[in-house]
């Protein structure tokens, strides 16, 4: 397996990914299938960052998109010291072999080099158990809980905020 920042070149394989992801776990993102489904591959490129401060790293097998994640880190001079871990998401038939674990350390390890960033912050959907676990197991703590959050075929889901100090 290889875990790398994904490019512009990406933009197809990182649209499969993240409508898989949308398709599969509706009430995990904010955002729907059908509202990405539409998007082109010039919009997924214009998604994907391309400096240092803000990236997404996709873990590949075989040349396979496997798993993603995604950092960014604000721009603002009193908010600069926080980034946001964003749409952490492994296919299905990969679940469960440790790839989300890798994916988040490469964040964090690759976060802690970064200039400025001294915490990381995250939201999960309080239904996500495997998520939060992973993310507790970082060390990252609960800072807030948003009722109602999310609301997906007329059920609504909770989310809890979370954050790790990182320096």
């Amino acid at each position: 397996m290889k875990i790398r920042k994904l490019t512009k070149h990406d933009a197809e394989d990182y649209r499969n990914i993240r409508l898989d992801a949308l398709y599969n776990n509706p009430d995990s993102f904010g955002t729907m299938y059908h509202e990405e489904v539409m998007m082109t591959i010039d919009n997924f490129k214009e998604r994907i960052p391309v400096d240092d401060n803000s990236f997404i790293l996709g873990c590949s097998e075989d040349e396979e998109l496997i798993g993603i994640v995604g950092i960014y880190q604000e721009s603002r001079i009193k908010v600069r010291h926080k980034a946001y871990i964003r749409s952490l998401y492994v296919r299905q038939e990969y679940r469960g072999k440790g790839i989300g674990k890798l994916l988040l350390n490469e964040l964090i390890e690759r976060a802690k080099a970064m200039n400025g960033i001294e915490i990381l912050l995250l939201d999960v959907v309080t239904n996500n158990i495997s998520a939060k676990q992973l993310y507790l197991s970082f060390g990252f703590q609960i800072y807030g809980r948003e009722k109602m959050a999310y609301k997906c075929n007329n059920q609504y889901f909770d989310m809890e905020s979370m954050s790790l100090q990182i320096k």
